[in-house]
């Protein structure tokens, strides 16, 4: 009994050593197990970080200001409407979430990060389940679980690359992008920034691009349907591949419903909703012959002068990619209206027919399948092309910009910048309005239309006639070339250029100062943007405001970058304005623009060149001006058949549809025009006794040049009717017979140097008296060189004086006293080229005694003795008393003269100058 009770005590304890030992060994074997799995944890620790931190080490800066990414800028017309959206790559609008309703929200959240609103920028779980596929399908980077947060990061600071180094700056940054902003920021920014094909990025711009309509009007179907783009944007695109997109929008609207963001309901409903898809954007524009202009022109030139844009290269990025607002004077029904307007073929003149082999040669460098079919016909038929500017000359708003006929990829051109032969539409600018500011000129002041010849060159008129002593309103309502290179030459180029610059002629050359610019004849010519601005100075009463397109500029956040402040400067008096306003009035009435008839007050000039390969038409109303030219773009292929006539039919109908809703006004007068007053068309002066009616018209003058003198050119003279000559000393009374003569200035006669025929006089030539006395009739030699005679004539009874001639006499002065009178009175002052008087204000039975006076081209004052004639009752003799004229020395006061006389004197000896020729 005691040995077995022994064994069992031995075998417990011996079972109990070696549970004891087992418990020993598995102690040992955690405590290795531990060690090993500390050191392998240290090892890939130091792995990591050996992995890792070569990463980490060169990440960009996380800078905020990367996150705002490129934004589509906008152009407005006047009244805030879009007209343009612009853009390099990214139309791009950005709006607030607080504008994206909730279920587009979590559309994009349901198919793109579910677990948004649950991770701090990266979610384990979608890595794990990203590195499951990609073990599965042996591709290490098919797929990294991306958050959004990491999506805005990789757009904004890393490359597209897929690559583990890529990932993990990817994820360090979203560490630090989610400690910055708040979930709903991030998800703002997303939603922004995303691409979804055609152009379109973020939520808005997608949302226009594919159903017309903002964010904040999407449904839930369509909403899904925008949410399954960005996984793949050239492929999910509805406007790509529809049913693709059908079927992930399907998956987007399951996952929304199994993350309780919407009911079975609702994801069915939407199943079921038809997409009705918007039609595919294009990069084209509405009135791009405005919108070109204004970005390429003065956008541009704008923020290039604003102190962040250094260069045009800055500017443009600022333009396509800063989301600026441009907000512009465009009129959109001017500019329709316009447009339509020159896309009527039936306005142009007849096409003309061209050699197609030389316009061949002339266009080696370009294509003529690819040049404009609305230039180039058919069969060589050529057409013309045009360009219009409509603006406000009060404001300076562009209203519209035409710059050709239908815009077309091979039809661009901005012809109303192109630089054109004025023609005639210069004078009002640079020669008549600068010359009548200078105090140089009035409407009724007289210019001499007679052959003229500087150097080599003799200006012609158009219809190569002369028509004499015409006043400036006759000189520019008909547009007479030899009057406008007269004023010019008086004005002197120097002075009408700088106030033509002034108007906003900007292509004024060295070579064009010289005469033949008044009529046109420039180095570069004018483009119709330039003349409408000068023009508009004219309608706007002398004041020059800057024609421009843009009124502000706003960026990106609202805050004006720019801002049209109107600077009006004064060019020209309001009185200058208004006369040349007033003349050019006329011109519509009854000169080269007699055809524009628009229902209200409107002043025009017209220009041609002298071969007809430009026209101009600018008119002007006190609402609008427009400038219209025609032409072609290859001057020399052709010339405009009926010339400026072939404008006029354009002009009526832009201004009268552009006007249409507006009541018609008229020029407002400023003080200090005076007028009409009567006036001879011939001296400028208030008509005269002799002034044959025709010559007597009414015009307005400035009111300190009204004119006060009478005039001195229309003479009545007695002519021999045996002779035809003046009548001489002894021919008898019964012989001479009164007529009104017109003494006008010396005058070129025409010959080889001028195109036209030689031989041709001003046409009022014909108007001078005879240039001789009648010598005949057997009498005795008349008066010595120097003599002065006074004869009778009777029926009715007059005083016929006569004297020498002299050519060195400036002036005559006829002096006159009665019997009944103390004190010679001045009766008339006469042109040094005058030679006789007829005096017809005598009455019978009284004496009368006569003297004359004259100024020697030196300034000298002559005068002779007196000579006495008696008007008797019946007829009797007559006495006569001849003498030589006496040199008294000196241009003092006669002593014995009327003082009235001396100041009519004063007054010719100031004016001679300005008024006579010899």
């Amino acid at each position: 009994m005691p040995e077995k009770t022994g064994t069992r005590g031995y075998r417990g304890k011996k079972a109990e050593i070696k549970g004891k030992k087992r418990r020993k060994d598995i102690f040992g074997a955690i405590r290795i197990l531990f060690l090993f799995g500390f050191i392998l944890f240290v090892f890939l620790g130091i792995g990591a970080l050996v992995l890792v931190y070569p990463c980490i080490k060169d990440v960009p800066e996380f800078d905020p200001h990367l996150l705002k990414p490129d934004v589509t800028s906008y152009i407005f017309d006047d009244s805030g409407k879009e007209i343009a959206n612009l853009y390099y790559d990214q139309n791009r609008v950005e709006i607030p979430l607080e504008s994206i309703p909730l279920h587009v929200q979590k559309a994009f959240i349901a198919i793109e990060d579910e677990r948004f609103y649950d991770h701090f920028g990266v979610d384990p779980v979608a890595i794990l389940r990203a590195l499951a596929s990609n073990i599965k399908n042996r591709n290490w980077t098919d797929q990294g679980g991306s958050t959004i947060t990491q999506q805005i990061i990789k757009t904004a600071f890393l490359t597209p690359q897929k690559t583990y180094r890529r990932k993990i700056q990817e994820a360090w940054l979203a560490l630090k992008m989610e400690r910055q902003y708040s979930k709903s920021e991030i998800l703002e920014i997303y939603l922004n920034q995303i691409p979804f094909a055609q152009g379109a990025y973020g939520i808005e711009a997608a949302s226009t691009t594919y159903f017309n309509k903002p964010a904040q009007e999407l449904t839930l179907a369509e909403a899904a349907l925008l949410a399954t783009i960005p996984r793949s944007p050239n492929y999910y695109s509805p406007f790509v591949n529809f049913e693709a997109a059908k079927q992930r929008q399907s998956l987007v609207l399951q996952n929304m419903h199994r993350l309780g963001f919407i009911s079975h309901r609702e994801m069915t409903a939407a199943r079921n909703e038809e997409i009705i898809l918007g039609e595919p954007p294009t990069r084209q524009y509405e009135y791009p012959y405005f919108v070109d202009y204004v970005l390429h022109h003065e956008l541009i030139n704008i923020l290039t002068s604003l102190p962040q844009y250094k260069t045009r290269e800055e500017a443009y990025e600022a333009v396509y990619n800063m989301g600026l607002k441009i907000y512009t004077t465009l009129n959109t029904n001017a500019q329709k209206e316009t447009e339509n307007v020159l896309n009527n073929e039936s306005l142009y003149p007849q096409n003309l027919r061209v050699d197609m082999d030389l316009l061949k040669e002339m266009m080696k460098d370009k294509s003529l399948n690819s040049y404009p079919k609305e230039v180039l016909g058919d069969e060589g038929l050529l057409q013309p092309q045009a360009a219009a500017v409509v603006a406000n000359p009060a404001t300076g708003e562009i209203l519209a910009l035409v710059g050709g006929r239908e815009y077309s990829k091979g039809n661009q051109s901005l012809r109303y910048l192109s630089r054109r032969q004025p023609g005639s539409a210069i004078k009002p600018i640079a020669v008549y309005a600068p010359a009548m500011e200078e105090n140089l000129i009035t409407p009724g002041s007289i210019i001499d239309d007679a052959p003229f010849i500087r150097g080599s060159w003799a200006p012609e008129n158009f219809d190569r006639r002369f028509r004499g002593l015409v006043t400036i309103r006759e000189a520019l309502v008909p547009s007479l070339n030899v009057a406008a290179v007269k004023t010019f030459a008086q004005l002197t180029p120097e002075i009408g250029l700088s106030y033509l610059k002034q108007m906003g002629v900007s292509s004024i050359q060295d070579g064009d100062y010289n005469l033949a610019t008044a009529i046109g004849g420039m180095t570069q010519g004018i483009s119709p943007l330039d003349m409408a601005q000068a023009y508009a100075v004219l309608a706007n009463q002398g004041i020059k405001v800057n024609l421009h397109t843009i009124k502000r500029i706003e960026d990106r956040s609202g805050q004006i970058l720019f801002e049209q402040r109107s600077e009006p400067q004064s060019i020209l008096s309001p009185q200058t304005a208004y006369m040349i306003t007033d003349i050019l009035k006329d011109v519509v009435r009854r000169g080269t623009a007699a055809r524009l008839r628009v229902g209200r007050p409107v002043a025009a000039k017209t220009g041609t060149t002298s071969d007809n390969r430009d026209a101009y038409l600018v008119a002007y109303t006190p609402d609008l001006v427009v400038s219209f030219w025609m032409g072609h773009d290859i001057p020399t292929t052709g010339k405009i058949s009926g010339g400026s006539g072939t404008t006029i039919p354009f002009m009526n109908a832009i201004i009268s549809s552009v006007l249409k809703d507006k009541e018609p006004t008229d020029f407002s007068r400023p003080s200090g025009v005076t007028g009409p007053v009567s006036i001879c068309s011939k001296s400028g002066l208030r008509p005269g006794p002799f002034c044959p009616p025709e010559t007597i018209t009414s015009e307005i003058f400035p009111s300190s040049q009204v004119p006060q003198g009478t005039c001195n050119l229309h003479m009545e003279m007695g002519i021999c009717t045996i002779s035809g000559l003046l009548a001489g000393e002894h021919c008898s009374p019964q012989s001479i017979e009164s007529q009104v003569f017109l003494l006008r200035p010396e005058y070129e006669v025409t010959d080889e140097r001028w195109r036209g025929a030689a031989g041709r006089v001003p046409e009022d030539a014909s108007q001078q008296p005879p240039e001789e006395h009648c010598q005949g009739h057997h009498l005795q030699p008349g008066p010595g060189t120097d003599g002065f005679a006074v004869s009778l004539l009777d029926q009715p009874p007059r005083a016929y004086l006569w004297w020498s001639e002299r050519e060195d006499i400036q002036e005559y002065f006829i002096y006159r006293k009665s019997d009944h009178e103390e004190e010679f009175t001045l009766l008339r002052n006469l042109p040094g080229n005058a030679n006789q008087f007829l005096d017809g204000n005598i009455t019978a039975g009284n004496t009368y005694t006569y003297k004359l006076a004259a100024i020697t081209t030196e300034g000298v004052r002559l005068e002779t003795a007196g000579q006495v004639l008696i008007a008797p009752d019946a007829p009797g003799s007559v006495r006569e008393n001849n003498s030589e004229q006496e040199n008294n020395g000196n241009e003092q006061e006669n002593g014995g003269d009327d003082e009235n006389a001396q100041d009519e004197e004063d007054l010719i000896h100031r004016q001679h100058e300005s008024r006579r020729q010899r």
